[in-house]
């Protein structure tokens, strides 16, 4: 007998499975997690299938060992091919990513069983649009865990594994912030049913069709997505395939719907504030209004600023001939962190300039204050008011506000990050309607300084009519411009303008670009956007199969979340 498997290390795409004979003294399955011969050193394996000869037989190596009695049920190794497939990605690769280094002292075997009843009828998934979504999530998993269930809990950030464990009261975190043994603990106990209990990022998608219950957390947030690394897959559509082919019960709670959905999206009442922007309101404070900054001194509980611009300023630019300070590494603008020169895009750091290399003026300040700057001139005029800094990470998000809080933003239109301009509103009302709901949690006051072309955006947006407009008009606009959800995009990413590389393609799907990437390292090799828009919003077997030999020489993301970078 032989055994066909998937070793753990990293391959390039089509070095995919290798061969091994089976000893007689040992009983191998599809799904079973071994240790073989590779390349001169033992290495984990998953067992895809088994053989009784191969055509590498005169060549094959004998398994060495079943690796701690692990066997993990077929559906998994059925999602393995999935994912490899859809993310242009080798096997090895993906399974990699996901189990990433296994201990080398061998666990010991376990009684317990990672076989869950498969249910046989429709795949089930649900979601749930609330203010208090969250409570909810923490119910459903209460309720599942005292019924015996497995529960999986995957959310978008790290900085809400430890609030969901806390508000749940049991069970184990998994992220990429745990050391190796410590991920294997978490996820191998899960799989042996001795916790019942993870809460995870997309790390732990692949546990799906081990879990009874997935619970996404927030589903409408784009970090579930794997964007930059391969393998570029997406935690949410691994759940869905889970309760497709695993019978796995998924369930998402979230706050407000994405733009594919018709769903209503919850009204949030919160004690609103909107303050236009103009040159003669500004108060002693940099990015603050007079009407804004009265109304802090005037607020008789806690008081929070939240600013979205890092460092000093947010870009160094001459103030006498307006010419920008450009990063020697990827041309991007420089901005300013105290006394260094910051690159926000690729993260080089050098010496501050203090003169413009064009005109030679020595003020090159002519930029949006960062939150430093904010703090030091609040110190010097209103050190007698209190108040709290916050940025717009998701760890300053997921900080709870104090009761009857009042909390500042200074400019709306930054709330949304890095977006690019295809998605920027849809960013700007998801982050703002989460900022409004748990200001509302906290029965406070929320000002929002923005300039008066906006102001209708954010008092609408948070109304269940006014965020149906905005969807209805989002959605035309890309059904315009042929971007999703109203047409299926596929984004590849090449180092060559050159279309030739795209005519296997170009019977099958338009094909738009290219579009350069902007603000690439020098070291790095120049690379090009070309977007490829198949005739239906389904993906052909025969496309698929040139997007496969394409992959060869190209970054294929199926289901992008960003557009054009």
């Amino acid at each position: 007998m032989y055994c066909r498997v998937v070793p753990l290390t990293r391959t390039p795409p089509g070095v995919e499975v290798f061969d091994y004979r089976i000893p007689k003294d040992l009983e191998i399955s599809s799904g079973d997690l071994i240790v073989v011969p590779f390349r001169k050193n033992p290495m984990p394996a998953l067992v895809l299938s088994t053989m009784q000869n191969s055509p590498f037989a005169s060549k094959a190596q004998d398994v060495i060992s079943r690796y701690g009695d692990i066997r993990f049920p077929l559906s998994i190794v059925e999602m393995l091919s999935y994912v490899a497939s859809t993310t242009f990605t080798s096997k090895p690769a993906v399974i990699k990513a996901w189990l990433r280094n296994l201990p080398k002292r061998l666990p010991e075997a376990s009684e317990h069983s990672s076989r869950k009843t498969v249910k046989k009828s429709k795949p089930s998934v649900t979601a749930f649009w609330a203010l208090d979504h969250e409570a909810k999530l923490v119910e459903r998993a209460k309720l599942a865990l005292a019924k015996g269930e497995r529960v999986l809990v995957l959310t978008p950030w790290k900085a809400r594994i430890e609030r969901l464990l806390s508000a749940i009261g049991q069970g184990l975190p998994y992220s990429s912030d745990l050391n190796d043994g410590d991920a294997f603990r978490a996820w191998s106990g899960f799989y042996r049913g001795e916790t019942k209990l993870l809460v995870s990022t997309r790390l732990g998608g692949w546990l799906s069709p081990l879990a009874d219950l997935v619970l996404l957390d927030e589903p409408e947030n784009d970090d579930y997505k794997q964007d930059e690394l391969a393998p570029r897959y997406d935690a949410r559509k691994i759940a869905i395939w889970s309760a497709e082919h695993a019978g796995t019960i998924v369930e998402a709670h979230g706050l407000t719907p994405p733009l594919h959905s018709d769903e209503d999206a919850p009204e949030i009442e919160v004690d609103l504030l909107v303050v236009f922007r103009h040159p003669q309101g500004r108060g002693s404070i940099p990015m603050v209004q007079g009407e804004a900054l009265n109304t802090l001194r005037d607020h008789e509980g806690p008081r929070i600023i939240v600013h979205p611009i890092k460092g000093d300023i947010a870009r160094l630019t001459c103030r006498d001939c307006g010419k920008t300070v450009i990063c020697p590494n990827c041309d991007f603008t420089l901005s300013a962190d105290k006394d260094r020169a910051v690159c926000r895009r690729c993260g080089y750091k050098g010496d501050l300039s203090l003169q413009c290399s064009s005109c030679g003026g020595y003020d090159l300040g002519k930029s949006l204050p960062g939150i430093d700057r904010l703090k030091s001139a609040w110190k010097k005029y209103e050190d007698e008011v209190d108040v709290e800094w916050r940025g717009v990470s998701n760890a300053d998000f997921e900080k709870a506000l104090p009761e009857n809080a009042c909390v500042l933003l200074t400019d709306a239109s930054l709330i949304g990050g890095g977006a690019e301009d295809v998605r920027r509103m849809e960013k700007l009302a998801v982050t703002f309607r989460r900022l409004a709901r748990d200001v509302h949690e906290a029965k406070g006051l929320l000002i929002v300084q923005t300039e008066e072309h906006q102001a209708g955006f954010w008092v609408s947006i948070l109304t269940t009519d006014g965020f149906k407009a905005f969807r209805e008009r989002e959605r035309a606009t890309r059904l315009t411009f042929g971007y999703p959800p109203a047409k299926r995009l596929i984004k590849v990413i090449v180092e060559t303008e050159d279309e030739k590389l795209l005519n296997p393609i170009k019977q099958l799907a338009e094909i738009r670009g290219p579009y350069p990437i902007p603000y690439r390292a020098k070291s790095r090799k120049s690379r090009y956007i070309w977007h490829i828009l198949p005739k239906t919003n389904t993906v052909s077997r025969e496309l698929l199969d040139a997007l496969t030999i394409l992959s060869k020489q190209a970054l294929i993301d199926l289901d992008p979340i960003a557009f054009l970078r």
